[in-house]
């Protein structure tokens, strides 16, 4: 699979480092003609949540908990206070997103990668 510059479409791009936050750390890559830095978007582009606690609230949603009891569960479980209306949210623009093939495999293959 070959990058793109997210700005000028470019396919002259090159790895240059990470970026490392709260969240963890992801693959820098510069753009030799623009020479813009950018970050490959998994799907959570400026989400201030880790992707697991949205996956898993949107799954436990998906399979019949109502929004107070993930409310709850992501709480006792994960020690995280996330309002039921950002849940809602979660879940109307990653539901589609999360039943995709290719998300189902990456994050198949990440799973056997850490066990």
């Amino acid at each position: 699979m070959s990058m793109k510059c997210v700005d000028c479409q470019s396919s002259d791009v090159v790895k240059q480092g990470f970026r490392i936050n709260k969240l963890g750390k992801k693959q820098k890559y510069q753009c030799c003609d623009c020479k813009t830095w950018f970050v490959e978007d998994d799907g959570f582009k400026k989400m201030r949540t880790d992707p697991r606690i949205i996956v898993r609230a949107v799954h436990q949603y998906e399979d019949g908990f109502s929004l107070s009891k993930v409310q709850n569960h992501l709480w006792q479980h994960d020690g995280v206070k996330i309002t039921r209306w950002t849940i809602s949210k979660w879940k109307k623009k990653y539901s589609v997103f999360l039943k995709s093939r290719k998300f189902r495999s990456t994050t198949r293959h990440q799973r056997t990668n850490t066990l």
